[in-house]
């Protein structure tokens, strides 16, 4: 991919580093509505609720079987598997018990959305339907088919009068939650269709697929339009989440590489690398902020930052060193050079951008003949 302008910078932190066993690695990753939880699906078959600010665990639930789908009640209190079981489970977050069983897919479920109002959730499956279900009276309400391969993403809208999924057949296709039915089918992707989710305010639905592309859909518009292709990945988009003001959507890739795009601009305007496929990525509510989980078993939390606002104390010193061409006050400059830095992490200085801001200041200052000399 060719060089880009960047408006943003992405700084990593931590909350789960990479997994040392197979059984440490990460399954699946969401987030509750108020952006306080994560809820991770573990190899090891547990699953478990970290606070997102600092990665401690505050809750543990042991299933019998591998996870392979998340959902997050928007009540707060209840998070969904659905699992190679071919079940989907409800679990108390406070006790860690399971409250409820799902049953009637007859493969794994792969997909799993809560209604605006929590009070249903649809499940997709291996076998090629969805199911709507009643959370609190615990019933089948409505068996949608339509897709001919597995359905491996849906997506509830946030008016509550649509439901979206997308399928290995490479066709996204839309309900009727009320009646069952289905009111359209779009064949716009060329391959599978991995993620499908709308912006916080039900305007926009962005879809990611094996095929590499991201398209963007008019969700005011019943069925959806699709809008507009966002390029760039060099393989599967696998997860997308928009952040809350709706103007940037992030996607995560099998290449590895995490993208923040500008919905104002349709272009990337902040990177970053991770070192396993991204499996998962959800955005931190009220906050520019989002977490990702990758093929390493790493969970990482992703602050947004300004690039210019980090680069302009560099800049600044540098134009103040030019102004002092005999660096009369050289010991001073030095002090507020390792000042600026000092106000960073060893990650954000290790960005090309800021390596250069700061190799600029080195070699007006002279520090970096300096370094040669040790070096010898």
């Amino acid at each position: 991919m060719e060089s880009m302008d960047l408006s943003l910078f992405l700084q990593p932190n931590v909350l789960k580093p990479p997994a040392k066993r197979g059984s440490e690695i990460t399954r699946r990753l969401v987030m509750n509505k108020v952006g306080r939880l994560l809820a991770i699906a573990l190899q090891d078959k547990t699953i478990r609720l970290l606070d997102v600010r600092n990665g401690d665990e505050v809750q543990r639930m042991q299933d019998e079987c591998l996870c392979t789908s998340l959902a997050f009640s928007p009540r707060g209190d209840i998070v969904a598997s659905g699992g190679v079981d071919r079940v989907v489970k409800l679990w108390d977050i406070k006790t860690g018990d399971v409250i409820a069983r799902f049953e009637g897919h007859t493969y794994p479920v792969l997909a799993l959305s809560f209604s605006p109002d929590g009070d249903m959730i649809v499940s997709g499956s291996g076998d090629t339907t969805l199911v709507v279900w009643d959370v609190d009276d615990k019933f089948k309400i409505h068996h949608l088919k339509g897709h001919t391969l597995y359905v491996v993403s849906a997506d509830w809208s946030p008016q509550g009068d649509r439901i979206v999924s997308g399928g290995v057949d490479a066709t996204m296709r839309e309900w009727d939650p009320s009646s069952g039915k289905m009111t359209a089918e779009h064949t716009n992707h060329r391959a599978a269709v991995l993620d499908v989710v709308f912006s916080p305010d039900g305007q926009l639905l962005a879809s990611g697929s094996s095929d590499h592309n991201i398209i963007l859909w008019d969700a005011k518009s019943h069925p959806l339009k699709a809008d507009r292709m966002l390029q760039g990945h060099s393989d599967e988009v696998r997860c997308l989440t928009f952040s809350s003001d709706g103007k940037l959507l992030a996607s995560g890739s099998n290449d590895k590489d995490l993208y923040v795009w500008s919905l104002e601009s349709d272009s990337i305007e902040g990177t970053a690398t991770t070192l396993g496929e991204i499996d998962g990525i959800e955005c931190i509510p009220g906050d520019l902020s989002f977490t990702t989980a990758d093929g390493s078993g790493a969970i990482i939390r992703w602050d947004i930052k300004e690039l210019a606002s980090i680069l302009r104390p560099f800049e600044e010193l540098f134009e103040e060193i030019k102004a002092d061409p005999e660096l009369t006050r050289k010991d001073e400059m030095i002090a507020k050079f390792n000042e600026i830095r000092a106000q960073y992490d060893e990650g954000t200085l290790r960005d090309k951008r800021v390596f250069y801001a700061q190799w600029q200041c080195k070699k007006a200052l002279g520090l970096l003949k300096a370094a040669v000399r040790r070096m010898r």
